[in-house]
């Protein structure tokens, strides 16, 4: 009777911690999907409103001189539209190498610890003169990169933008190796399906290839090629690099995203001069065009605080999932554009979208089907995050969470 009631005790007892573990765990997987969300959500607002931003500032124009026309009686003005690619990306690289810098100082100072001693366990590596240059041309490309001269094939296009998802799981199984795990080939076709879904069914529904952005020169022929195929692989290159150097190298965030833009401005600033002495773009006039009008300024301005905010959440993505799953909830944007033109729609028409535009309504489920695949590619990826984080978690809210408690707060995290 003794040893029934002592066993009867223990019994419960490890019951009530299993279940409590099991609601912790719970609730760690909730918030986890919450900061997710809440982070690609914020990705693709910052995305829309500096792809806007970006079109506005090259639309505005400012009057360069006035003539007097005698049969007319009329003055007319000559205006300048403002098209300085080159200088608008080296201020960003600037503003946001000095933010992310100075957020780096001010942490540092309120921990108290001395900035000589954080900045001598920087590493030199490699890795860091891959991750300026991939940040450096996956910028500039993306802002000075115009519409092909000639119109390609949407599904063509489509096929191609989904070429990042592949190219990331490469990378990062080439950069980070079989220590850090890498998604399955399963997961990476499914992944890359469900992007060339959601690609394809927006130019579909837009009718054009508007999630191609950029306002510099027309390209075609081999120079379209070779700098589309940039486009396409660099900036998923550098994320996987951020990712090599947050879990190998332990740098911090913030001061990983100060070097990498602080570097690339003074990488830049020789290309610049030369666009310069060459006559391709007026430096000078630039400056002048951007402090001479409040409107053009403050749209700089403006991009500017969107870059930085995009870097940091773009990190945060990493952070919380990997590099490969960071590239491809970027995918996600062209959700996001859908979704601001739907809300337009319904607002301005009284009448359902199938009955008013019936083509939109059909890849609007195609849409929503890329999006259920994803899910699909997410759900079935056979990478057990938990026991991987026990190993490469540079970084801890607390050190009071053990890491056999399993994903905490995220995977990096």
């Amino acid at each position: 009777m003794q040893s029934t009631d002592v066993v009867q005790p223990s019994q419960e007892r490890y019951g009530f911690f299993r279940q409590k573990h099991l609601a912790e765990d719970v609730q760690r997987r909730l918030w986890l999907l919450c900061s997710i969300g809440g982070l690609v959500m914020t990705w693709c607002i910052l995305d829309s409103w500096n792809h806007d931003m970006n079109s506005y500032l090259f639309q505005m124009s400012e009057v360069k001189r006035v003539t007097f026309e005698h049969s007319s009686g009329m003055l007319r003005g000559s205006l300048e539209p403002f098209k300085y690619t080159l200088t608008l990306a080296f201020l960003q690289f600037a503003f946001v190498g000095v933010v992310f810098c100075s957020i780096y100082v001010g942490m540092e100072a309120i921990k108290g610890q001395n900035l000589k001693g954080g900045l001598m366990q920087l590493k030199p590596d490699g890795r860091w003169s891959a991750l300026v240059g991939t940040h450096l041309f996956g910028s500039v490309l993306l802002r000075s990169l115009m519409m092909p001269s000639q119109m390609m094939s949407l599904s063509f296009f489509a096929a191609t933008r989904a070429v990042e998802v592949p190219v990331a799981a490469a990378v990062r199984a080439k950069v980070l190796g079989s220590r850090f795990g890498g998604p399955s080939l399963l997961t990476t076709m499914l992944m890359f399906a469900a992007a060339w879904l959601l690609f394809f069914s927006y130019t579909q529904i837009a009718e054009c290839l508007c999630v191609w952005s950029g306002f510099g020169v027309a390209l075609s022929g081999m120079a379209l090629y070779i700098v589309y195929a940039f486009l396409l692989t660099v900036p998923a290159t550098s994320m996987v690099l951020q990712e090599s150097m947050l879990v190998e190298l332990h740098v911090s965030p913030t001061l990983m995203l100060g070097i990498q833009n602080l570097f690339a401005a003074m990488v830049f600033m020789p290309f610049l001069c030369a666009a310069h002495w060459f006559g391709f773009e007026d430096v000078g006039h630039a400056l002048a065009m951007i402090t001479g009008h409040r409107e053009v300024y403050m749209t700089v301005l403006w991009l500017c605080v969107q870059t930085a905010c995009l870097s940091a959440v773009t990190v945060g993505l990493i952070v919380l999932m990997d590099s490969f799953w960071a590239v491809a909830a970027c995918c996600l944007r062209v959700v996001f554009w859908w979704l601001r033109h739907l809300q337009l729609f319904y607002i301005t028409n009284s009448s359902l979208l199938s009955v008013a535009r019936p083509h939109a309504s059909m890849w609007s489920f195609v849409m929503v089907s890329g999006i259920i695949l994803g899910l699909g590619a997410w759900i079935v990826d056979s990478r057990h995050i938990e026991d991987e984080f026990q190993e490469k978690s540079p970084m801890k809210l607390s050190s009071s969470i053990s890491t056999n408690n399993g994903l905490g707060l995220g995977k990096y995290v």
